[in-house]
């Protein structure tokens, strides 16, 4: 060994281990990602019903709308009913859009959403001449 090389210090287990705690306790929490304005501290998003009546011949497809984001519920069989529960942020309005089987389609204007409320979508027989409507029970 020459003068010039540093010498090298034999690493200790102990300080090898608290290192590794503390490497591993700060990257614990990296993931979660917490919004400060949820609802006590359980996330921003509960669960809200969405009841669909298709009156259409067709099957029809139904997204929900937010913030330039779509969440497919699901298809409903023509000229039935069908009930879907999803996760949502109550702070944000819920709009639907309906693709119909055949290729018409239809938007429902945005309404406010809160826990414990029912949303109901009802697709027209006539999707594409007639509005789409929604609104809360």
């Amino acid at each position: 060994m020459t003068s010039a090389e540093p010498r090298r210090r034999p690493v200790r287990p102990a300080s090898m281990a608290t290192a590794l705690l503390v490497a591993s306790g700060c990257a614990g929490g990296m993931g979660e990602v917490r919004d400060p304005f949820s609802r006590a501290g359980s996330g921003a998003e509960e669960s809200v019903r969405v009841e669909v009546q298709n009156l259409n011949f067709n099957d029809a497809t139904i997204f929900a709308m937010r913030s330039g984001q779509q969440v497919r519920l699901g298809r409903v069989t023509g000229k039935s009913d069908q009930t879907f529960t999803i996760s949502w942020n109550f702070a944000l309005p819920i709009s639907f859009r309906v693709d119909i089987v055949g290729g018409q389609s239809c938007r429902t204007p945005s309404i406010g959403v809160d826990p414990g409320s029912l949303v109901w979508v009802q697709v027209p027989s006539d999707a594409g001449l007639s509005n789409c409507r929604s609104g809360r029970r």
